[in-house]
């Protein structure tokens, strides 16, 4: 009997368990609905947009969410009572047993008859457990899908206002805890209503789609981009100085000033302002957005197409970068190398890169290439004539790759010879040809060894995205390709 009265009971205490979970998921549902309407502290110096807070796709989603909150209760209610009918059903049953043990001996057939009673109890019980956590799980999972959608913009697919306020609040919390830093970029697509009035509002969609998707190719993924409101973006960079935030927002201005973005037939020319400031020790966030917004009107009183810097007193222009033209120096001798090849991302910071355009490029439909290049006589070089040298000839390489690449390609290391081009919105036979043109002018340069001239040359192949490919797959096809082409090819091969 005490066997019995154990089991009953430890069964009892896992099902009361699993009933209380169900129980505190519901009310942490309802919670988060009640809760998103009222602690999200606005963190701009603007209200949030009103249409937005009476978006009948916003007001849609919460009442979803409220509809699958209040049916976890209800499962979980229904659950405790299950879970007290069972009790109950075992107290009876233990309540005759220990009558019969009070008149005499209860035979071994109404132990045995006490026995099923009781399984088919448990068996019932946990039929009506496992339903009702598949209950509870699609539940959970609708909650936490309408949670997302209640913090993503439609139209672009980036965070919306409500979740920039979230981490703008959750970045100055960490910066008053643990003084990390972080900076704030906001953009502007310049003459914006012009793509309305002259195009019509699907063309401005659409504009304001391919903006998002460049800023989101240039973001990192620890930074969150947002549609601030209407053709305004913003950008939230953790663990970063304001200073060496220019990088990005520069990446970012390029990025929308190279696009061309195509409706009905037209190319449609966009470029966008951007403004950016650090958090400093006297900032909130009102005073930050502030910042970063005079420093975004600066940009706009510059001519537009521009990025500023505020300091904290001024706003000062963000330089911008420049290529140099795809040649060798005076007599084809190979120009100084103002890029060190050990300051290019290395192979997992590439990869991580790579994981965002090939996401892109999948969603989008376009084309992305990666082109690897190895250069073969660095082992030779090396022992020959020292580090040194073999060090000054890789930066000289990895100068004049760096030159041949548009402003949207990246250049990246993989190996102590070896180079690797990140190609975003360009196909394999475009990469071959700029492959091609590499090798036909690096044969025209040298590096002066002494009396001697060294005659540079790389293997190069090409490989293209494919439907299937993760970057993972793209990253192993090209260095299998760069493995196995053969050596001293001025072709490059295409994989």
């Amino acid at each position: 009997m005490a066997l019995l009265a154990a089991f009953s009971g430890s069964l009892l205490i896992v099902n009361l368990v699993f009933a209380a979970i169900a129980l505190a998921l519901g009310f942490a549902a309802g919670a988060w609905v009640c809760g998103s309407k009222s602690t999200s502290a606005p963190a701009a110096t603007t209200p949030a947009d009103p249409a937005e807070l009476q978006d009948p796709t916003q007001q849609l989603m919460l009442e979803r969410t409220m509809l699958a909150s209040d049916r976890l209760r209800d499962l979980a209610a229904s659950m405790a009572t299950d879970v007290g009918a069972h009790s109950a059903n075992l107290g009876a049953i233990e309540a005759q047993l220990i009558q019969d043990r009070a008149s005499g001996d209860p035979t071994a057939e109404r132990v045995l008859q006490a026995l099923a009673l009781i399984e088919d109890a448990n068996e019932a019980l946990q039929s009506k457990l496992a339903k009702a956590e598949s209950q509870i799980q699609t539940q959970a999972e609708l909650i936490r899908t309408h949670e997302t959608e209640a913090r993503t913009d439609s139209l672009t697919g980036l965070a919306n206002r409500r979740a920039f306020d979230d981490e703008i609040a959750r970045r100055f919390a960490e910066w008053e805890r643990k003084g990390t830093p972080f900076s704030l970029l906001i953009l502007d697509v310049d003459h914006f209503k012009k793509f309305n009035d002259t195009h019509g509002h699907q063309a401005g969609d659409e504009v304001l789609r391919k903006v998002a998707a460049a800023i989101n190719r240039c973001v990192r993924d620890m930074d969150l981009a947002c549609r601030y409101g209407g053709e305004e973006f913003a950008v939230v960079m953790p663990a970063t100085e304001g200073s060496d935030g220019g990088a990005l927002v520069e990446r970012v201005r390029v990025a929308v000033e190279a696009m061309d973005v195509l409706f009905e037939g037209k190319s449609l020319s966009v470029t966008a302002s951007l403004g950016l400031a650090g958090v400093q020790a006297e900032d909130d966030s009102t005073l930050l957005v502030k910042r970063a917004d005079e420093a975004l009107y600066a940009s706009k009183d510059a001519g537009r197409n521009n990025s500023h810097f505020h300091t904290g007193e001024v706003c000062v222009p963000i330089c911008r970068e420049t290529k140099k033209p795809l040649h060798g120096g005076p007599s084809g001798v190979f120009p100084t190398a103002e890029l060190e090849a050990d300051s290019l991302p290395n192979r997992t910071r590439f990869l991580e890169l790579l994981r965002n355009e090939v996401r892109v490029a999948q969603e989008s439909g376009e084309s992305l290439s990666v082109l690897t290049a190895d250069f073969g006589g660095y082992a030779r070089l090396e022992a020959e004539f020292g580090d040194a040298v073999a060090k000054l000839t890789l930066d000289s390489i990895a100068q004049f790759l760096d030159n041949a690449l548009q402003e949207r390609d990246l250049l990246g290391r993989l190996g102590d010879s070896s180079f690797v081009a990140l190609l975003p919105g360009q196909s394999a036979a475009y990469a071959a040809e700029l492959g091609q043109r590499i090798n036909d002018a690096l044969a025209n340069c040298s590096v002066p060894l002494g009396d001697e001239q060294l005659c540079l040359q790389t293997t190069m192949t090409v490989s293209a995205l494919r439907p299937d490919d993760s970057a993972v797959t793209l990253m192993a096809r090209a260095e299998q390709a760069m493995q196995s082409a053969p050596r001293g090819s001025s072709t490059p091969c295409l994989v």
